[in-house]
């Protein structure tokens, strides 16, 4: 049996071109996707519960909704950021 704490909160720091990125995935992405027809109930409420945390925020962080012209262009500067976004795996092994 495991003594682990489930209901401890972590600080997670991401930056808010990589929130969202990982909100757009989330929301229109996965949304409707087949894949989350294979997660189990749990699996899919973490998931919709993570949406629904990138949202909070994104809306703590002062962005909010804009016309789609103001939306895609905020979108592909969060794009743009992600390509800088440190990745231990890839970011750690010499170019061959």
């Amino acid at each position: 049996m495991t003594t682990e704490d489930f209901t401890k909160e972590v600080e997670l720091r991401i930056s808010v071109g990589h929130l969202l990125a990982v909100w757009d995935v989330l929301s229109n992405k996965l949304a409707g996707s087949p894949f989350l027809e294979t997660l189990s109930a749990e699996e899919s409420r973490a998931m919709r519960a993570l949406d629904d945390l990138c949202g909070h925020a994104i809306a703590a962080n002062g962005i909010a909704p804009r016309p789609a012209p103001e939306w895609d262009r905020l979108m592909q500067g969060a794009k743009e950021h992600v390509k800088s976004i440190h990745l231990d795996f890839e970011d750690t092994w010499p170019q061959l």
